[in-house]
């Protein structure tokens, strides 16, 4: 049975939502290749500030000029003394976490850390406690039940600041006044806010004026330069154990990376940063404005829940009307929770966020049709868009 004419009264809906709300079918290959989007399209890429990737085959082998200069701005942009450069993001993490940790070491992970954190702490023989992502409560009752007890290892507290899946933002400043309080060590993750987020790119670090306290302060490359690679900041540790058996990047990647540094961080980024920080907020504002549940803070991307029976006909749906998104099924999300992360950068105009906004509208519209019973008793069912 062909699906009711939408009401007059409503927004018309897209070219490529209306064929198929017409009962038009998906076409063959409903997510396009990302070189055959127009850049406006595309919200699963994540060089947020809009760098040409680029990658040399040649390796390096040892430290190089490139490596020195790169690790000495990363160093200073985190108002820390050291720093370390990594193959990847993951690399930084389960290379510095396995060389700093020792057997017997308690350990409270932030539930929305990179999972690469969780496998590095129980690999390392340390004590494992997860606490709700974000709550300086959860870690306060944690350190305070832990202190009170015997034990031969060290406090560690690690978190992100911005959690990949949910874009919530931690308090850094409070859970640096209670690792202090507590002699723990702080561990924390910028993978998601490095260089794109902050007056000079500092990230949360820099926006809650806490750069410099964090112990370790670790993070990814590719969402701010585009590139692979990686990082991990000291602030009194000795960072060569972790770098002595890490993968290199090489000598070529290292020198585009440390030019896009000169191009972001700091005051030349700022501009770039701002951009990203308006379409993100315009983004959000659209979607709750629609009732759409929009998870966590402004960040460089926004994540939308999505009702779990439609998570993969929804996204179909407005893919097949041109965007590209990411899609956030189990295990990598709870079972009643799947998501889009839709990844913003500076690429986006806002003409591109307005049309975004519109076809999310379209498809909740076009799956929150509810069947009711009408007074009458000729037309026992209809649908009213919701």
């Amino acid at each position: 049975m062909p699906r009711p004419a939408l009401a007059q009264t409503e927004k018309p809906a897209s070219d490529g939502l209306a064929r198929l709300l017409a009962g038009g079918l998906l076409p063959a290959c409903p997510n396009p290749p990302a070189d055959r989007l127009r850049p406006g399209a595309d919200f699963a890429s994540l060089n947020a500030l809009g760098l040409t990737a680029q990658t040399e085959p040649d390796a390096a082998v040892g430290p190089t000029m490139p490596d020195l200069a790169l690790e000495q701005r990363i160093a200073a942009q985190l108002c820390l003394p050291k720093a370390v450069i990594y193959a990847s993001g993951t690399d930084a993490i389960r290379y510095t976490v396995a060389a700093l940790l020792r057997p017997g070491d308690q350990v409270l992970v932030d539930a929305g850390s990179d999972p690469a954190m969780f496998g590095t702490v129980l690999a390392s023989r340390a004590h494992l406690h997860r606490f709700p992502s974000g709550s300086v409560e959860a870690v306060e009752r944690r350190l305070r039940r832990l202190s009170r007890q015997p034990h031969h290892g060290r406090l560690v507290i690690a978190v992100p600041a911005v959690s990949a899946l949910g874009s919530r933002v931690s308090d850094i400043a409070g859970l640096c006044d209670l690792a202090r309080q507590h002699g723990a060590l702080l561990i924390v993750d910028a993978s998601q806010d490095f260089g794109t987020m902050g007056l000079n790119g500092g990230g949360v670090l820099e926006i809650q004026n806490c750069l410099g306290r964090a112990d370790v302060v670790l993070g990814s490359l590719s969402r701010c330069f585009g590139r692979p690679g990686g990082f991990a900041a000291f602030r009194d540790l000795d960072p060569s154990r972790a770098a002595r058996h890490a993968p290199r990047l090489s000598s070529g990647a290292v020198a585009a990376l440390t030019s896009a540094a000169a191009k972001v961080l700091g005051a030349p980024g700022r501009d770039l940063r701002r951009n990203l920080l308006g379409v993100s907020l315009r983004l959000r504002n659209h979607l709750m404005a629609d009732g759409t549940r929009v998870l966590g803070s402004a960040s460089p991307f926004v994540p939308v829940l999505l009702p779990p029976p439609t998570a993969l006909p929804r996204t179909a749906l407005l893919e097949s009307a041109g965007p590209r998104v990411t899609l956030l099924l189990p295990p990598t999300v709870a079972p009643q929770a799947p998501r889009w992360r839709i990844e913003l950068g500076t690429r986006h105009t806002l003409s591109d966020i307005d049309d975004l906004a519109d076809l999310i509208r379209d498809v909740s519209r076009a799956f929150d049709r509810r069947p009711f019973r009408a007074r009458s008793g000729l037309y026992p069912f209809t649908d009213a868009v919701t």
